[in-house]
């Protein structure tokens, strides 16, 4: 059994799995600045300027044009509750067994970047994994290229590539911190879901955090939703969930 889920009632464990997503965020979608009341992301894409309280107070301080997250250890006051709207939720899951294994697609071949050439396969493939039309890859591809480059050369951070006959098709990446692996940035061409290649993907990076010896494994999904059930079913467990929220104009 997964230590992390050993002990899923444990807040210094809880706050370890959102230390790893706050590292993502602070190397892939802005700069993390910490305060003594909560962290902040700043980004100069708006849709990752995220404030992450420390305590229902520190809501009163957070800049008004941010995105709460707000884990479900810090209850709002009714006071508190009039003023933001909850927009969504993310999941936070550990994967219960550790060497859990599922079927693969054994025709794929998975490749970890480690050159510019690498890492624009990546970029193509994951901008296209998640931006289905011209118009928003075209909107997102040269910053989330430029991110990745960024972080090419840390050891700490693994990039995976899918090949279909030298064609990348799938992506994923995972971080090392505070001896967890989180495994994000799963994508796949539209053309090619539904036959393997995710979990192909995410066994690759499971097998590797287990040859480092971490601790857990760790993702995010948005509650209820297709993926959440997916993680599910590959033997992801639930541990918290994080409120979505945004301030009532």
């Amino acid at each position: 059994m997964n230590k992390i889920l050993e002990n899923n009632l444990n807040l210094e464990c809880k706050k370890n799995l959102l230390e790893n997503h706050i590292n993502f965020l602070s190397k892939h979608r802005g700069i993390k600045e910490c305060l003594e009341y909560a962290k902040y992301i700043h980004s100069d894409n708006p849709d990752f300027n995220i404030f992450f309280p420390f305590s229902n107070e520190s809501l009163e301080k957070m800049n008004k044009e941010y995105t709460i997250y707000l884990p479900q250890w810090i209850l709002m006051n009714e006071q508190m509750k009039l003023k933001y709207n909850k927009i969504g939720s993310l999941t936070y899951m550990v994967l219960a067994n550790e060497k859990a294994r599922w079927e693969i697609n054994k025709k794929i071949i998975i490749k970890r970047a480690n050159s510019l050439s690498d890492i624009e396969d990546f970029s193509v493939t994951q901008t296209w994994g998640f931006c289905e039309t011209e118009e928003k890859f075209n909107q997102a591809y040269s910053w989330m290229m430029q991110k990745n480059i960024e972080n090419l050369d840390d050891n700490t951070q693994n990039f995976y590539v899918a090949y279909d006959n030298e064609k990348p098709i799938g992506v994923t990446l995972c971080i090392y911190y505070k001896n967890i692996a989180g495994i994000y940035a799963v994508a796949t061409l539209p053309e090619y879901r539904k036959k393997g290649i995710s979990t192909t993907l995410i066994q690759r990076a499971v097998d590797d955090a287990n040859i480092n010896n971490m601790a857990a494994i760790t993702l995010q999904t948005y509650s209820e939703s297709y993926a959440h059930s997916f993680y599910k079913k590959l033997g992801f467990e639930d541990v918290f969930d994080c409120g979505i929220l945004k301030p009532i104009n």
